[in-house]
């Protein structure tokens, strides 16, 4: 894998890139430059004289130069110091002895400016206090602040993803309560059309409850009539029969009493017929006899 080039964009908005190995390292970097359009320049002019660029080491001679300027300028340096450090030192005696003197002036000078001093040290501590205490408090105040904002933030985030969970469980709370409205709506207007039809039916049933008294009062008249009239008929019947029976009865009886009144006429009759019937009989015989008597005759010779 060969090397890249990588180009980023800071965040003062100028744009850097990197030359990077096969394996990542970072093998150089670039300035800044302004805009897109001179980085990519940059790395095309990189990318043309990389290729054939030479390499100048200069950090032997360097280290060597350093080393000969070096000895060179401790000599003198060492003389003057030596010199100035002299110098120094008398001076240092007599500012001593000058600032000796200045001490005990300005000691008795300052022992009131001292006192005072303290005086406005001890404020200036106090005030120093007061402003820690109020430093330590505000800085209390403030992490306590950025504790809540954080504490907020992860409020809100949580609210948020509590929100974007809810959102379908409250779609279909609301699809819910949308069918369990309907579905109420709905038994509402049901029950209200039953109980419109019931008052309107309550009228009609009652004419037809009256009505079906009144046939069923009819009928229970036309049953109570057509029961006497079968009552009066079966009256009727038996006594008609009953009358039938007598007369029947009656015919019975006058025919045996007239039978019994016509049978020694009838005997009578039979014997006067019978009486005037044998002479008649006899006579026939005879004569039948005498007319038979030449047949057997003439029959027999």
């Amino acid at each position: 894998m060969p090397a890249k080039v990588v180009l980023r964009k800071g965040r003062t908005g100028k744009f850097t890139f990197t030359l990077e190995g096969p394996t990542g390292q970072i093998l150089a970097t670039s300035a800044d430059h302004p805009n897109l359009r001179a980085a990519k320049a940059a790395i095309a002019s990189v990318q043309k004289n990389l290729s054939g660029a030479s390499v100048d080491d200069r950090s032997a001679s360097s280290t060597v130069a350093k080393k000969t300027t070096t000895r060179k300028a401790a000599a003198p340096r060492k003389a003057a110091a030596k010199k100035t450090t002299a110098a120094r030192k008398t001076a240092a005696k007599k500012t001593t002895v000058r600032k000796t003197a200045a001490k005990k002036t300005t000691a008795r000078k300052a022992a009131p400016r001292k006192a005072a001093a303290k005086k406005t040290t001890v404020r200036k501590t106090a005030a120093r206090k007061t402003t820690a205490a109020r430093k330590t408090a505000a800085k209390k105040t403030t992490v306590r602040k950025t504790a809540a904002k954080k504490t907020t933030a992860r409020k809100t985030a949580a609210k948020k993803t509590t929100a974007r969970k809810a959102a379908p469980r409250k779609a279909a709370a609301k699809k819910t309560t949308a069918r369990k409205t309907t579905a109420r709506k709905t038994a509402a207007k049901k029950t209200t059309a039953r109980k419109t039809t019931a008052r309107k039916a309550a009228p009609r049933k009652a004419a037809a409850k009256k009505t079906t008294a009144r046939k069923t009062a009819a009928k229970k008249t036309t049953a109570a009539r057509k029961t006497a009239a079968r009552k009066t008929t079966v009256r009727k019947t038996a006594a008609r029969k009953t009358a039938a029976k007598k007369t029947t009865a009656r015919k019975t009886t006058a025919r045996k009493t007239t039978a019994r009144k016509a049978a020694p006429r009838k005997a009578a009759v039979k014997r006067t017929t019978v009486r005037k019937a044998a002479p008649r009989k006899t006579a026939v015989r005879k004569t039948t006899a005498r007319k038979a008597a030449p047949r057997k005759r003439v029959t027999a010779s």
